[in-house]
């Protein structure tokens, strides 16, 4: 078992650079990793799989495969399969997919990752990538756009690593098992920084200028891979330790009702859907035992978001409701923002479901009234005018299109148990009320408006901000 892991873990990487010598064979190899990758998250979930090995005593390499990376690997073979499906006939050349198995790769090992240290290097290397995709096409301002991106990561893992040393100081491991011996300004700056990775709360306000600026295809990638490798170890430290997980609690609901709110006043659907991912992000960490299946949903239904986005000609709201969308497009976009929402048969149904089961009462009630908010964000969606398209679509739209949202209709499988009377019956309530008011023209409270927080210099500050509170916390 041992070897087998091992194997899947270097054939991204192998792959990647294989590609600089057969250019020709970029499309499909990438695509044969991303099959790769599915059968082996699909066998992990599905076997319910627990496996832990160290490559090299305490000073090595300590792994963990168990069904939560399960999860969060489909997803990120998912997406990844329907990036290449997407690009398969646009003009992108080798080195683009040789970034894109860097990132599979990377973010596989950031999965199944049980050391602090190993996963300092690979959220690195996952770093540089995401970088060097946002700045692909070489223009001004998605090349300012990625040095900010990679300015703020650099500045909450330098902190991340004075914690790590903290916690070797303390226990002479890496291990993610004696974070517990640690001092509690090590816990602070390890979740100071994998808040910051992970786009939670105020320390995600560098998601909206980035997937404004980024390509549709490499935004589909932030939401579906890059911010689920921040999220999840905060998802694997809130099931280690119950003291950890409180905190994370309450970061992740601030999360979820500062997104939302912001996402009803904004006027560029681009923005729109990066404040709905700050809120998102916080449900797939508040209940860390269901943290597989809600970034599973999140990561497929906001990937179709955004690739849909990248066919659209306007992207303010304003212009949409004037000029109107093409049918499918609009389609796709209702059936992708109502997963998230959470009606039957799509996957948000079941993760919902189970995400607020493993909550206290009061924290139920809470998520009840933000469901309130998402349904309203995507309801939106609706009373945008459909157009007949009079050109075909491309195919790789279609195809990618097909593969996220089938993947949001058989994940809801993963949680069947949520099929009650009762469940169902409270979550249609959410998007009818958000239907009536968007009808009315309740929620159309929209501006243009740029928040001087997301400046770079803001940003930063920010973040020291949050370690103070961190620290007091941990305290």
């Amino acid at each position: 078992m041992t070897d087998l892991a091992i194997a899947w873990i270097l054939v991204p990487f192998v792959a990647g650079l294989t590609l600089y010598l057969l250019p020709v064979l970029a499309r499909g190899l990438t695509l044969a990793i991303a099959v790769l990758s599915l059968c082996v998250g699909l066998a992990i979930t599905i076997q319910d799989i627990n496996f832990s090995f160290v490559l090299m005593d305490s000073f090595g390499i300590a792994l963990h495969i168990d069904s939560l990376s399960g999860y969060f690997i489909v997803t990120n073979a998912l997406v990844l399969l329907a990036a290449v499906l997407y690009t398969w006939r646009c003009d992108y050349k080798a080195f683009f997919y040789v970034l894109l198995c860097l990132l599979h790769g990377s973010a596989n090992t950031v999965f199944i990752s049980a050391d602090f240290l190993s996963l300092y290097v690979n959220l690195e290397v996952l770093g540089i990538v995401v970088f060097l995709l946002i700045a692909y096409p070489r223009g001004d301002r998605p090349l300012w756009i990625g040095l900010r991106y990679l300015m703020v990561g650099n500045v909450a893992m330098l902190f991340y690593l004075m914690g790590v040393g903290l916690v070797y100081q303390a226990s002479h491991s890496f291990s993610f098992d004696v974070l517990l011996h640690a001092p509690p300004e090590a816990v602070a700056l390890i979740l100071m920084a994998l808040l910051a990775k992970g786009a939670i709360f105020v320390s995600g306000l560098w998601l909206p200028q980035t997937n404004v600026v980024a390509a549709p295809v490499v935004a589909a990638l932030l939401a579906g891979i890059v911010e689920n490798s921040g999220v999840f170890t905060l998802a694997r430290l809130s099931l280690i330790y119950d003291d950890i997980g409180k905190i994370v609690q309450l970061f992740a609901l601030c999360s979820i009702f500062f997104g939302p709110l912001l996402a009803l006043v904004a006027d560029d659907v681009r923005r729109l859907l990066s404040f709905s991912t700050l809120g998102q992000l916080g449900w797939v960490i508040i209940s860390p035992a269901a943290a597989g299946l809600y970034a599973l949903m999140h990561g497929l239904a906001k990937a179709a978001l955004f690739l849909s986005v990248g066919e659209l000609r306007h992207y303010r709201l304003s212009e949409l409701r004037q000029h109107g969308m093409a049918r499918p497009i609009a389609i796709a976009m209702i059936i992708a923002g109502y997963g998230i929402v959470g009606v039957p048969l799509l996957a948000g149904f079941g993760a919902k479901a189970l995400t607020i089961s493993y909550l206290e009462p009061w924290q139920q009630g809470l998520l009840y009234g933000a469901g309130f908010l998402t349904a309203t964000i995507y309801s939106k969606l609706v009373f945008i005018p459909q157009q007949p398209t009079s050109t075909p679509l491309p195919l790789g739209y279609g195809a990618a299109t097909l593969v996220l949202l089938g993947g949001l209709v058989f994940a809801d499988a993963g949680y069947l148990q949520a099929y009650t009377p009762e469940n169902l019956l409270r979550s249609l309530v959410p998007p009818t009320v958000g239907l009536l008011l968007v009808g009315l023209g309740v929620s159309r409270w929209e501006s243009s408006w740029r928040g001087g927080w997301e400046r770079l210099e803001h940003l930063l500050g920010v973040m020291l901000l949050l370690l103070i509170g961190l620290v007091w916390l941990a305290l």
